[in-house]
């Protein structure tokens, strides 16, 4: 083992309840809080000399912790936004940023592009890894480059938004590059000339015919707050479930047995409301051993007091079972799992 002295900054066995927004109880063999690159450089040589796995956090708000991280886990609070005009307005963001602070700064300085993504729980950093959405906006819509660390030689890079993969709630950073790259900027080409999309989730029909910039957010930001709990007082990961995507035969014969199915074409595809789905099949306001399904929303999943994820993994996989078996779909989890997996 290489004689490279640990960091005076990383501990050891630190607890990672206050660092997930569903505030399970784990730990992590080795931990740090980064504020500087230079601490992510030193942090990642010595966990590489110890040959180590590394991961690195945001705010935890879309993470389902499982179980101890026997690595080095890393909280990213690199701050920082810099705004540069030429053609278009550009901000440069650091990953470490409050999302929803970012969305708000930007609606205050006229810029345009991410208001309908208001109230999203977690960092700017994290944003690209699910490629976050609301309201018919992701953020590679707006996203034109990320900076990344590699984590084998703590060398930085940009990368192009178009070679990052993006997808629904889905791309490379959270597939092929999760073991490889660590976030630590991202840009982003907004607008000064605001044109609302309002046309998903029922937006149009509670605002005026020609909208305001603040009047869109302002709404995002009520919809959000009357359909998903606070974190801070109910322990969530937001949206549990993607909204599954079915084919054409799929979408036929789910809506042959309920008319009412609220779905979305897609190209030759339709794209189900996986809340929908849960909330017909009877589990929505549904508790059971500290975890339950929201009252309001069946599609987030929350913590009434459960000190680690064992319940809600047995809860997620009782509804799975039962929305496949009432509809033949198959829901996936929208938030990334960490930690040793306990047995159900």
């Amino acid at each position: 083992m290489s004689s490279l002295v640990r960091p005076s900054f990383i501990k050891e066995d630190v607890s990672l309840q206050g660092f997930n927004s569903f505030r399970f109880d784990a730990k992590a063999r080795y931990f740090a809080i980064i504020s500087e690159l230079s601490a992510l450089s030193d942090s990642l040589r010595w966990a590489n000399a110890q040959a180590l796995s590394i991961t690195m956090l945001g705010e935890g708000s879309n993470l389902l912790l499982t179980g101890d991280i026997q690595g080095l886990v890393l909280i990213n609070q690199l701050k920082g936004i810099s705004l540069s005009e030429q053609s278009e307005p550009e901000l440069t963001v650091s990953a470490g940023e409050n999302w929803h602070q970012l969305v708000s700064y930007c609606v205050e300085s006229g810029l345009s592009g991410i208001e309908n993504l208001a109230l999203i729980p977690g960092s700017a950093g994290a944003a690209p890894v699910q490629n976050i959405g609301a309201y018919g906006v992701e953020v590679k819509d707006v996203l034109s480059q990320v900076q990344v660390m590699d984590r084998r030689d703590a060398s930085l890079h940009w990368i192009a938004a178009s070679e990052c993969g993006f997808a629904y709630r889905d791309s490379l950073f959270k597939r092929d590059w999760a073991e490889r790259y660590f976030i630590t900027a991202i840009r982003l080409t907004l607008s000064r000339e605001f044109k609302a999309k309002i046309s998903y989730g029922g937006l149009s029909k509670r605002l005026p015919e020609s909208p305001s910039l603040k009047q869109v957010f302002e709404l995002v930001c009520q919809v959000r707050s009357e359909k998903l709990p606070d974190p801070s007082k109910i322990g969530n990961a937001g949206s549990f479930f993607k909204n599954p995507i079915v084919n054409e035969a799929s979408y036929q014969s789910i809506l042959a047995d309920y008319p009412d199915v609220v779905a979305f074409s897609v190209g030759d595809s339709w794209k189900l409301a996986a809340g929908w789905l849960i909330d017909k099949a009877g589990w929505k306001g549904h508790r059971q051993d500290g975890v339950g399904v929201y009252d309001k929303q069946a599609l987030c999943l929350v913590n009434h007091g459960a000190n680690t994820a064992l319940a809600l993994l047995v809860l997620e996989q009782g509804l799975k079972q039962d929305i496949l078996q009432k509809f033949g779909v198959l829901l996936e989890r929208e938030p990334v799992q960490l930690g040793d997996l306990p047995s159900i």
